[in-house]
């Protein structure tokens, strides 16, 4: 489902709404030696952007203490200085190699071009770290730095950032999944209608040159990076086919290619939906998938399984697209935090794709962030029977902001507000039906289907209304249904039969009535936008790369 005009305009101005923050901070003096430049830029970000105020005093000094790291005869220390001034001091094996008088306010370009002088001199004291890359080093002080703000935020080297990037909104590519398990470069996988495909390439080909460059020794991220490039830019590639005994040579244009993040099945009538991750293309694949299903199954098409189990998260529009595809009418999900854009509210179009058909979720101990938004909204707007175990809490947004060296700082910026009007955060989503306690033997399954048949709007706090618990009351209610891993084949069965029988589907869809209290009006202060912005880690990490 591609997003609608006025969503897509929203989304636009959240993207234009932070390149105006970036461009504010350009009109400040930055440093001029490019690595108290590219500090001083973080250092901004985290001052305008992080969820809590904190000072880069503290930042720096957090980045100065991993100089150790790169090599252990350094120590960095405050100490007093003339005039009441401070000396940040840098030393080495014992000896002060150089002292620098601390900014009297907390200016984080001032600050970063301290830690560019300071990189500067631990350069010049160690011939260690004089070896090392810019990239390394400023890896190693950027980590310092985002280990002084919550578990979520972190740096990306350029490197990595390009990966992420490539995984979050695609890249130029061939179309091709290389098996990652030995040296051989064998293609498991073609995209449908690629550059790979559309020439002839097919699985079990086996890649043994890039434009004429032969693949044997070559590291599995090497190769994948020299398949991509530019979009419409010329690659040529040399396969050997098993069965011929003779390699072919292909000339290829680079199309946009988007990881897949959606495995598709069907059983009977029900159609299952298998999500990886949330990456800009998500939406669009179940969407496409769901018109396939219909044109082809008609009435028959009975009941939508949303597995979502161990599904990191990803992109927080597409949390908010895909929830809007079941949900009708009503509220998704909103974000505050201490920017006055991080405060968003986002309610369904009114323009679902499959508004009545009936709808399980899946999830356990590893479905976060835009896996609990989806969840959590379905299950508040009484449109899904959720069931598993209780899933990871990670209800933070983060915004990705590009660096000036081409990497990536990932700040927490928001919280997530359920539209039963609880956070996310720490609570998660609890299912509607648990299987944590339960095994994927026949007896359980009846279990479970006889909780779903005896489930009422009454039962103690598995229904009770979640915006009024306390603390305690969130303990208990998640060590009710502890979180678990993996697959376990009862949550699939006991969805299908639910699905199967429309009277235990209605029992059970309402066992926890809709009750929607973020509904009435958007977050105060809070533009009705279109998020452009990430939660959760947006890196296919488990996934094979397709270049």
């Amino acid at each position: 489902m591609p997003l609608r005009p006025a969503a897509a305009f929203m989304r636009a101005f959240s993207l234009v709404l932070l390149a105006t923050l970036a461009a504010c901070a350009e009109h400040q003096a930055l440093p001029s030696d490019p690595t108290g430049r590219l500090f001083a830029r973080g250092l901004d970000q985290i001052t305008d952007l992080y969820i809590s105020p904190v000072s880069s005093r503290k930042l720096v000094l957090a980045g100065a203490g991993r100089l150790a790291r790169l090599d252990e005869k350094f120590s960095v220390s405050e100490t007093p200085g003339p005039d009441k001034a401070t000396l940040l001091v840098l030393n080495y094996a014992g000896a002060e190699v150089a002292a620098y008088p601390t900014p009297s306010h907390d200016d984080p370009h001032d600050w970063g071009a301290l830690m560019g002088r300071l990189v500067a001199s631990a350069k010049t004291a160690s011939p260690t770290v004089a070896a090392l890359s810019d990239d390394q080093i400023d890896k190693t002080l950027f980590d310092g730095i985002t280990a002084a703000l919550d578990r979520f935020s972190r740096y990306s080297s350029p490197d990595i950032a390009r990966d992420q990037r490539a995984a979050r909104d695609g890249f130029g590519g061939i179309g091709v999944t290389l098996d990652t398990s030995n040296d051989e470069f064998r293609i498991t996988a073609v995209t449908p209608n690629g550059p790979a495909e559309q020439a002839g390439i097919k699985p079990d080909d086996q890649l043994v040159a890039i434009d004429k460059v032969p693949t044997a020794g070559r590291s599995h991220s090497d190769v994948v990076h020299a398949l991509r490039g530019p979009i419409l830019s010329l690659v040529e590639v040399t396969v050997y086919r098993p069965g011929l005994g003779q390699n072919r040579t292909y000339r290829l244009q680079r199309e946009l290619v988007i990881l897949p993040t959606v495995k598709v099945s069907r059983d009977g009538g029900i159609a299952v939906f298998q999500v990886a991750s949330f990456n800009q293309n998500t939406t669009q694949q179940i969407v496409e998938a769901l018109g396939v299903l219909k044109r082809e199954m008609g009435p028959q098409l009975r009941g939508i399984v949303l597995d979502l189990r161990g599904d990191p998260g990803g992109l927080l529009d597409q949390a908010v697209s895909l929830s809007d595809v079941f949900i009708p009418n009503g509220p998704i999900v909103a974000t505050v935090g201490r920017h006055p854009a991080s405060r968003q509210f986002f309610e369904a179009s009114g323009d679902s794709v499959a508004p009545q058909t009936p709808v399980a979720v899946l999830i356990n101990g590893g479905s976060a962030s835009s896996s609990e938004i989806v969840a959590a909204a379905l299950q508040d707007a009484g449109r899904a029977v959720v069931i598993g175990s209780a899933s990871y809490g990670k209800g933070t947004v983060q915004t990705v902001l590009r660096l000036p060296n081409d990497g990536e700082l990932t700040l927490t910026w928001a919280q997530l507000v359920a539209p039963s009007g609880y956070l996310l955060h720490e609570h998660g989503v609890v299912p509607t039906l648990c299987t944590s306690d339960l095994g994927d033997d026949d007896r359980s399954v009846q279990i479970a289907i006889q909780r779903a048949a005896t489930a009422t709007p009454t039962q103690p706090n598995a229904t009770r209304a979640r915006a009024s618990l306390d603390e305690n009351a969130w303990s208990q209610l998640r060590r009710s249904c502890p979180t678990r891993q993996g697959d376990h084949e009862i949550d699939l069965k006991v969805a299908k039969r639910l699905l199967a029988d429309p009277v235990l589907y209605s029992q059970a869809v309402h066992a926890i009535g809709a009750s929607p209290s973020v509904a009435a009006v958007p977050v105060a202060g809070s533009p009705l936008t279109e998020s452009a912005l990430t939660e959760g880690n947006p890196a296919l990490s488990s996934s094979p790369r397709n270049p």
